[in-house]
C-alpha cells in the first residue's frame, strides 16, 4: 500500500469573497474555468484525423477542420470567454480576496479549482495577445506553445505562497539524496531500456498503431527552428522543455490534481486517475500507454518520498536527455 501524500493537518483556507452571493458566483465560475481545462483534451483528440498506412497500421495526425470540430472549437472559445470574464468581474467585486489572502494547510478542491481557473484564463489571453506574433515563425512561435507552463510554475508559487510545502515542495536532509539519485536513476534506466520493449510496442502490436507521433514530430519541428535561429534559441528549447515543462507538470499532476484527489479517493487511486490524465493531456495516441505507465512512476516516486522534488528530477532528466539528444542528431 502507497503511503499518504501529506499528513498535515486541515487549515481554514482564505474566504474568497466578503460577498455570499458574488463568492458563490465565483467558486462556481472557477469550477466551470477548471471544466473547460480539462474539455482540451477530449477536444483535440476528436480534431486528430486517422488514416490507414501502407502496413495496414493506424496513425493519428493533427489537423482535423471538420464541422463538428469547428462548431465545438466556437462553442467552448465563447463559453470560456464568457466564464473568465464572470471569474473576473466577481473576484473584482470581492477585491480579489482569495488571492490576496493565501490560505493554510493542505490544499482543497477549491484551490484546486482557483489553480485551474487561472491557469486557463491566462493561458487564453495570452493565445490571444501573442498568436498574431507568431505567424511569421519568428523566435516567439518557438517558445509560445510552452508560455502556458511558464505560467503554470508563476500561478502556483502566488496562489500557494505561504504553503507550498502542501503543494509538495519541501526540504529533505542530505542523508537521503543518495538514495533519492538512485530511485531516480533506476527508473529512468527503466523508462530508457526496457518501456518500449515492454510497453510501447506490444500495446502498439495489439491496437495495430503506426508508431509515429504528430506531437514528437511537432517538438522536433520546434527543436529544428530553433538551433536555425541560434544556439540561444536551441538552449531556450532545453530550458522550456527541458526544465520548465517538467516542473509545471509536476505542479499541475502532482502537486495539485493528485494531492487533492489522494484526500477525496486515497493514494492509490489518485496515483492512478493523475497518471492516466497526464497521458491523455499529451494527446498522442502511440505514446499514451507509456505515458502512462511514466506518470505512474512520476506517482510513485512522489507518493513514496512525499516530496515533489522527486518527480520533478526525473520528469527534468527524462525530457533534458531527449531534447539534448534530438539536438545533437541535428547538427550531427
Amino acid at each position: 500500500m502507497l503511503p499518504n501524500v501529506s499528513v498535515q493537518p486541515a487549515g481554514k483556507g482564505p474566504d474568497p469573497d466578503k460577498n455570499p452571493v458574488s463568492a458563490k458566483l465565483r467558486l462556481a465560475a472557477a469550477w466551470l474555468l477548471c471544466f473547460s481545462y480539462f474539455y482540451m483534451i477530449p477536444m483535440e483528440f476528436s480534431s486528430l484525423e486517422w488514416e490507414k498506412t501502407g502496413e495496414g497500421l493506424w496513425r493519428a495526425t493533427e489537423g482535423g477542420t471538420g464541422l463538428l470540430v469547428a462548431v465545438q472549437l466556437l462553442l467552448w472559445l465563447t463559453g470560456t470567454l464568457l466564464v473568465s470574464i464572470l471569474f473576473l468581474v466577481t473576484g473584482l467585486v470581492g477585491g480579489f480576496q482569495y488571492e490576496r489572502k493565501p490560505g493554510d494547510g493542505p490544499l482543497r478542491g477549491r484551490d484546486l479549482a482557483y489553480y485551474f481557473a487561472w491557469v486557463q484564463v491566462l493561458t487564453f489571453a495570452s493565445l490571444f495577445l501573442f498568436s498574431p506574433f507568431a505567424q511569421d515563425g519568428g523566435w516567439i512561435s518557438t517558445f509560445l506553445p510552452y508560455f502556458p507552463h511558464l505560467l503554470m510554475v508563476l500561478l502556483a508559487l502566488f496562489l500557494f505562497r505561504g504553503r507550498l510545502s502542501s503543494l509538495g515542495f519541501r526540504s529533505f536532509p542530505g542523508r537521503r539524496w543518495l538514495g533519492i539519485c538512485a530511485a531516480v536513476g533506476i527508473a529512468y534506466a527503466f523508462i530508457y531500456f526496457l518501456l518500449d520493449p515492454l510497453v510501447t510496442e506490444p500495446v502498439a502490436r495489439i491496437f495495430s498503431l503506426d508508431m509515429t507521433s504528430w506531437r514528437e514530430d511537432s517538438i522536433s519541428r520546434g527543436l529544428a527552428k530553433a538551433a536555425g535561429l541560434g544556439w540561444v534559441f536551441g538552449a531556450g528549447q532545453v530550458l522550456m522543455i527541458g526544465v520548465i515543462g517538467p516542473i509545471a507538470e509536476e505542479v499541475l499532476f502532482r502537486g495539485v490534481l493528485m494531492g487533492v484527489l489522494a484526500k477525496r479517493v486515497g493514494v492509490a487511486a489518485a496515483v492512478f486517475l493523475s497518471s492516466a490524465v497526464f497521458a491523455l493531456s499529451h494527446v498522442d495516441v502511440a505514446f499514451l500507454a507509456p505515458l502512462f505507465v511514466m506518470g505512474l512512476i512520476l506517482g510513485i516516486l512522489y507518493a513514496y518520498f512525499k516530496n515533489l522534488w522527486v518527480p520533478i528530477l526525473f520528469h527534468i532528466v527524462n525530457n533534458t536527455v531527449s531534447v539534448v539528444l534530438d539536438l545533437l542528431q541535428m547538427n550531427g
